[in-house]
């Protein structure tokens, strides 16, 4: 079978991912795939990620497309033995099915037997589109500490219509366990579901931490959570640099459910930012604050959602 740029065009403009390349264009996939074939169309994919970022080529814009092949989990996820790291700059991962915000069926997981992996996959490269792909950790008794689904440590990349789920099994609820670590600067995510409302975070302090890193942005981004703990925080932050933006995004601790609570503050202290954390046309649901206290380091801007009160911040200072 042969792939004009036509085709790579078509293919991503059904994928809402908008790549023309003048590299390569290999083909993933987990169930039928063989890391013996070469990977240059469907019929003759490869098995793995791991092998298709072997042969990947940094800064050609090298695009990987990992191909559900049915419904179920078997059928559509790469399974991981090891510590998975998106490691080459300017390649390109597009998950190819119905496109799903929540429950994609391009999948990366873990294998139910290997029980110690700490963080599942990182993109570690720069310069990276990632779509419509599930990233999931967890399996049953797991032995792991302080498991994170994804970490993204590189530099400007684009996470895009894919679910970050962390802490997927009760033996995951640990501290320092999340969805999403951010330790990268000037990365976005994009119309992205991140956590998970099916196992209870009671030990697990947050979904999502950023680290001491500039301008990040979450764009039309679904949070949401499951916890017993009152101090449990959506996002916590160390230091991050000129701005943290949520634009257009929903954060909700999911409530009516067994030992479900609302915590204090969705947000963390903003205390040690240098600039600001800013809210544009983010609701909160199912906590009490955004913030546990008044921070005028969290901006918050709302358009048509009635008056805002005892939002834990600042008042005129930092609400518009």
């Amino acid at each position: 079978m042969s792939i004009t740029n036509f085709d790579i065009v078509q293919a991503n403009v059904f994928l809402g991912s908008q790549i023309v390349t003048q590299g390569n264009v290999y083909y993933v996939k987990p169930y039928s795939g063989n890391d013996n074939n070469d990977g240059k169309s469907p019929e003759s994919a490869f098995k793995t990620l791991v092998k298709a970022q072997l042969v990947a080529v940094a800064n050609r814009n090298d695009v990987v497309y990992l191909m559900a092949e049915g419904n179920s989990a078997s059928l559509t996820t790469d399974y991981q033995s090891a510590a998975f790291d998106w490691a080459k700059d300017g390649v390109h991962l597009i998950g190819v099915g119905s496109g799903s915000m929540i429950g994609s069926r391009s999948r990366i997981a873990q294998l139910s037997t290997v029980k110690t992996i700490e963080d599942l996959f990182t993109v570690s490269a720069d310069n990276c589109r990632i779509a419509n792909i599930e990233v999931f950790q967890g399996v049953a008794s797991g032995t792991q500490t302080a498991g994170r689904a994804m970490v993204v440590s590189g530099q400007r990349n684009v996470i895009e219509n894919s679910q970050i789920s962390g802490i997927g099994d009760t033996s995951f609820d640990d501290s320092g366990a999340r969805s999403l670590a951010v330790t990268g600067s000037e990365n976005m995510f994009k119309h992205c579901y991140i956590g998970l409302d099916t196992v209870i975070r009671a030990t697990a302090a947050a979904e999502v931490t950023i680290g001491d890193v500039a301008r990040t942005i979450f764009e039309n981004c679904f949070f949401n959570t499951y916890t017993s703990l009152s101090t449990f925080k959506m996002i916590t932050y160390s230091a991050p640099d000129r701005f943290v933006l949520l634009d257009h995004c929903k954060i909700n601790a999911v409530q009516n459910i067994t030992s479900a609570v609302a915590p204090t503050g969705a947000l963390a202290a903003a205390t040690s930012v240098n600039g600001s954390i800013i809210l544009d046309n983010t609701p909160i649901y199912g906590f009490a604050d955004v913030s546990a206290a008044d921070d005028a380091k969290i901006l918050v801007y709302g358009s048509g959602n009635g008056t805002l009160v005892g939002l834990g911040l600042s008042g005129t200072v930092d609400v518009v």
